[in-house]
């Protein structure tokens, strides 16, 4: 626990700008910016950002949530358990569980999805008339989702029913794998789209109450070795920010549940060496070295006396005597 702690003071300092997951009742996480007011142990206040969140969010005390610090070259997190919800002064008090793990900005925002999606060209590639359909879809979702009204006419009643049908088999469409992040996509489709043409989509999170709809712009198209697909990249052009925000936490959601499975606990510094020690250790070396010289010495002055000599005084004294005898 102590080493624990020694994370939590290292990282979450006073007024630092972090990062906090909140559960959806569709699944997936909200991020939502704070900033640290107190850390107390392992009891961190933190100052939320907005005044109102999602009607989606689930702020429950034992909820467990996510709260991380992104860098530039990478980032920290670490799970957290809701211990109080001050709503009135937007201030979540959260008890710090478990290591702080690091993790890279773009592994975070870029996650592999398996997805109901369905995807189909508009009847119109003019941005206006684009923008105009993304419009009324999101407003027949936004019908469909109400409760009929006492005496409402019969003719309203089926145009709700028909858009609920239509909207369900958007639902029903086949899963695809696609690579995902908050502002566009990629994935492997049969038919060969053109840069700068308008697509549309519809994707389903599991849990969520309605499909997000969105309209993205082709940025890339390259051809599988098969062939028969294509590797298309789609840059979002039109989308609702609560939906953008919805997308981001399910990917948080799927990136973290990876790094719960696999954590890379954070490296810790090596304990610094204390002058004393260090000292201590200089001295040991050089007891050694002393040891070693003696020894030799030793061994020298016992070969001495038993008449033995180096070898390089054995050898000059061959060559020597050599030399005289061919003198002769």
């Amino acid at each position: 626990m102590a080493q624990e702690l020694e994370q939590y003071a290292r990282y979450f300092h006073e007024g630092e700008r972090i990062r906090v997951g909140i559960p959806m009742e569709g699944g997936g996480w909200f991020p939502e910016w704070g900033v640290v007011a107190t850390l107390d142990d392992d009891l961190l206040l933190v100052d939320l950002s907005r005044d109102q969140l999602p009607e989606e969010a689930q702020l429950r005390t034992g909820e467990t949530l996510n709260v991380g610090i992104p860098e530039n070259d990478g980032g920290v997190t670490c799970r957290a358990v809701l211990v109080s919800d001050e709503t009135a002064e937007h201030r979540l008090v959260l008890r710090l569980v478990d290591d702080v793990y690091s993790f890279e900005p773009r592994e975070y925002y870029r996650q592999d999805v398996y997805l109901p999606l369905d995807f189909r060209l508009p009847l119109s590639q003019i941005e206006a008339d684009v923008k105009q359909r993304w419009l009324k879809r999101r407003l027949e979702m936004e019908f469909a989702a109400q409760t009929p009204e006492p005496g409402e006419p019969e003719e309203l009643e089926d145009s709700r029913e028909e858009i609920r049908a239509r909207l369900e088999k958007r639902k029903d469409a086949p899963p695809v794998v696609a690579n995902m992040s908050g502002g566009g996509l990629r994935i492997n489709i049969n038919r060969k789209m053109i840069v700068g043409q308008f697509i549309e989509l519809s994707l389903y999170l599991p849990g969520a109450p309605r499909l997000v709809e969105i309209v993205g712009e082709v940025v890339e198209v390259r051809e599988l070795p098969d062939t028969t697909r294509f590797s298309t990249a789609v840059k979002y052009r039109f989308i609702d920010e609560a939906d953008r925000d919805r997308l981001i936490g399910y990917i948080q959601g799927q990136q973290l549940r990876q790094l719960a499975q696999n954590p890379r606990v954070l490296p810790e510094p090596e304990p610094e060496v204390s002058p004393w020690v260090r000292r201590l250790q200089v001295a040991f070396v050089l007891i050694l070295l002393i040891a070693f010289i003696g020894c030799q010495v030793r061994a020298i002055l016992v070969a001495k006396e038993r008449g033995e000599k180096w070898e390089v005084q054995r050898i000059f004294d061959e060559g020597f005597i050599d030399f005289l005898k061919r003198q002769r």
